[in-house]
């Protein structure tokens, strides 16, 4: 009996152990500058590449949509495409800030908006006030017209 359960107390040691190995230098690799992010509104030891780009869209004077999504969702593919399809039309208009729910990095930006299911498109005027919030795939002719009020 007790050497069953120092066989057990081994294996526990050795899964720990290879565990601590394989996150460590992913977490030791982040850079830990401090960062006052006004546009987001939070001031953290990184930002983000997400939070980046929606500080920059915030500040441009443009409408901004940020759209969270993930790669093996049905429906966030259908939304990506719609965006990929207007994007060039809005060049110059209105900024997108595309968010991988799957990304760790993204964890703090997706908490800040409450996004529990995807596809959420966010969207801000050009004033960088948050307007809305869409969960699910929004038509491209809504959207459009959606972005081109965001304008006035």
């Amino acid at each position: 009996m007790a050497n069953n359960t120092l066989v057990r107390v081994v294996i526990l040691v050795a899964v720990v152990v290879v565990a601590i190995i394989l996150v460590y230098p992913k977490i030791s690799s982040v850079p830990q500058q401090a960062v006052q992010n006004s546009a987001v509104g939070t001031t953290s030891q990184t930002l983000s590449p997400g939070e980046r780009a929606l500080g920059v869209g915030l500040k441009s004077g443009r409408p901004t949509m940020i759209l969270f999504h993930s790669n093996s969702c049905i429906p966030c593919k259908e939304m990506s495409a719609i965006v990929a399809q207007i994007s060039p039309e809005f060049t110059g208009r209105a900024n997108f800030v595309d968010i991988l729910v799957d990304d760790q990095a993204e964890a703090g930006l997706i908490a800040k908006f409450g996004v529990n299911s995807i596809p959420t498109s966010v969207f801000f005027n050009k004033t960088g006030k948050h307007v809305g919030t869409n969960v699910g795939v929004v038509e491209k002719d809504k959207l459009i017209d959606l972005l081109n009020s965001l304008e006035k």
